[in-house]
């Protein structure tokens, strides 16, 4: 390499001493336009060693081809990570959300039996412990999202994670914790133990009924952490065949369909429709009951019974209402407003998925249709054996038989046209079945028959057209043949034409 720097060195000399020249360089070849001449001079000044810079260029190339394929692998090694650590975290979440919904109605049970919603020492302990899995789990709402980033990164080919933070991702983390964040918080320690309403005699005071605003705050904090059930939509999707399989989710990717939440409910519904919709209404009327127990109140300032709110709840799901119990705030009437419209939306799902199975298959509508095509069949011979007797019958009458009486000639009259008219019902009852069990299917699989007959007949207009194109270069090589001929014939005979005249 020094001996090409050294003979390089008085080259770039020499040409920058001449302004209107220029030069091109590449690694191997140096190329300059003079601009006396016009011929180009070329100088290869690697000659020697080309095989030496052939075999390094390659070395470059498989170098590369390794680092990128070492780069995809650690990609798809770090994706797999990512995923299993967004799981456990998701499980985690999961467990604390519905932890915490357990222990909030067990605490609210509890203090229900006490004077005035009082709290005693088991409430209070038990909101400590909600109190610190709120804390956990916001935490870990964020490790999730970083998480989320990093998988986004990883997928994306993006260096820095926090180019997936944008204005839509931090709203929604702020949502999260905030539907996360609210839970019955443990106010001072109660110094003395109360008294349960059980243990109190009811004439020994007098109470008052609650107005129609009053709530308890253990439940007004209580009742929105209900909304951390979308974690188990969060933990199902994790944990679906669907979002799991790697080819799945290939295939979402070039049809450009997001395999989410949404996307797998949707494959649930139409693979296990009343299952979906029998769990779905459980958990609704649980959780619906026992939100109009903690809203509704007795005169006596007791809550609702469990069995009476599960009454007051089905009546309100079916909208039916008969009116013997009723929401006593307007906790309790907005509760019930919320389960009379998702009733209403239930109720249309299930005479939908109703609807859907009580439909004909495909093979069924074909059996259905041909026994009821050979009935009408059946009956169109009878109706038109019946045309041709009561039109010989009225026929007969009329010109053999004097001794029939008009009536009888009307009568028959009327039941050739009753015949005719039945025959006429049973042809457009044949005619609209056919057209009723042609369906969508039916014509996809006739334009795909159509479309390969259109293809074969294609095909063979395409041979007859090469065979009509040789069978014309045949012809003209013939007539070429034949006119050669004829010359080579005509030659000869005036060939001896001159030798007899001569």
């Amino acid at each position: 390499m020094a001996t090409i720097e050294d003979t390089y060195a008085p080259l770039i000399n020499s040409i920058e001493a001449d302004s209107s020249s220029a030069t091109k360089k590449t690694d191997s070849l140096e190329v300059v336009i003079l601009p006396s001449t016009t011929k180009t001079v070329n100088m290869n000044l690697n000659v020697t060693d080309g095989k030496d810079i052939q075999s390094k260029n390659v070395k470059k190339i498989k170098i590369g081809e390794n680092t990128t394929f070492s780069n995809i692998s650690h990609r798809l090694a770090m994706r797999k990570i990512l995923h299993e650590r967004l799981s456990f975290v998701t499980d985690i979440m999961c467990f604390l959300g519905i932890l915490g919904i357990i222990l909030m109605i067990i605490e609210n049970e509890i203090t229900f039996f006490e004077i005035n919603n009082n709290d005693n020492i088991l409430s209070w302990s038990i909101k400590i412990v909600i109190t610190l899995s709120t804390i956990v789990l916001i935490g870990l709402i964020f490790k999730y999202h970083h998480l989320d980033m990093c998988l986004y990164a990883v997928n994306n080919s993006i260096g820095d994670s926090r180019a997936a933070l944008t204005n839509k991702k931090i709203y929604l983390i702020l949502l999260e914790v905030l539907i996360c964040a609210i839970h019955p918080i443990p106010r001072s320690f109660p110094r003395r133990l109360n008294t349960s309403l059980k243990d109190q005699d009811s004439n020994s005071f007098t109470t008052t009924p609650y107005s129609l605003s009053y709530i308890s705050v253990d439940v007004a904090l209580g009742l929105p952490m209900f909304a951390r059930l979308y974690l188990i939509c969060r933990f199902m999707m994790f944990h679906s065949y669907l979002f799991r399989d790697a080819s799945s989710r290939s295939i979402g990717y070039l049809n450009k369909i997001s395999i989410n939440f949404f996307f797998l409910i949707k494959s649930y519904l139409e693979q296990w429709p009343i299952g979906c919709l029998t769990i779905f209404c459980l958990i609704l009327f649980l959780i619906g009951s026992w939100c109009l127990r903690a809203c509704s109140y007795l005169p006596s300032n007791q809550h609702l019974p469990m069995l009476d709110s599960m009454w007051l709840f089905v009546i309100t799901f079916t909208t039916v209402g008969y009116g013997d119990f009723t929401p006593s705030t307007y906790c309790g009437r907005t509760i019930a407003a919320f389960i009379g419209l998702i009733g209403v939306f239930s109720t249309a799902l299930v005479i939908a998925v109703l609807a859907q199975k009580l439909v004909l298959g495909r093979c069924e509508k074909y059996v259905h249709n041909f026994v009821l095509n050979t009935g009408l069949a059946k009956e169109r011979k009878i109706q038109a054996a019946n045309v041709i007797k009561f039109a010989l019958k009225v026929w007969y009458m009329k010109n053999k038989t004097r001794s029939a009486s008009s009536t009888q000639i009307l009568k028959s009259q009327r039941r050739l046209f009753q015949s005719i008219y039945l025959l006429q019902e049973v042809k457009q009852e044949q005619g609209k079945l056919i057209d009723s069990c042609i369906d969508q299917i039916d014509l996809i699989t006739l334009q795909r028959k159509t479309n390969v007959q259109t293809y074969e007949v294609t095909e063979q207009l395409k041979t007859m057209k090469a065979k009509m194109d040789n069978m014309d270069k045949k012809l003209i090589d013939m007539n070429i043949n034949i006119n050669n001929t004829i010359a080579d014939m005509q030659k000869t005979l005036n060939m001896l034409l001159d030798k007899v005249s001569k």
